[in-house]
């Protein structure tokens, strides 16, 4: 989150063997969007996002942020952006570079 905050774009890569197309490239960013947007890259998904928004969710309490785009005459894609909160049964190593989470410490 302080990268983002920072530099208004954060990325990761999941890879799935060697070579060329053996990864999922997924980036958040600050764009001149009016809401958030997802689109489809050749090797994964870049998720964009108004940078008023961004700082907003970047520094403050908000939890996530969403919106809708039209992919088509009958479809929308719903975007959901949300912070990572540690999980309450995780391991340290687990819950690396989480927030934390807001349950944590209750009783069920």
């Amino acid at each position: 989150m302080e990268q983002f905050a920072r530099t208004g774009r954060v990325e990761e890569k999941i890879t799935f063997g060697e070579g060329a197309g053996n990864s999922l490239l997924y980036i958040l960013e600050t764009a001149d969007v009016s809401a958030p947007q997802a689109r489809l890259t050749a090797n994964g998904v870049t998720v964009q996002v108004p940078p008023d928004a961004a700082a907003r969710w970047a520094s403050g309490s908000e939890v996530g942020m969403d919106g809708t785009q039209e992919v088509g005459e009958k479809a929308c894609l719903h975007v959901f952006i949300e912070k990572d909160f540690a999980c309450l049964d995780g391991t340290d190593e687990q819950n690396i570079d989480t927030f934390p989470h807001p349950l944590a410490g209750t009783k069920c």
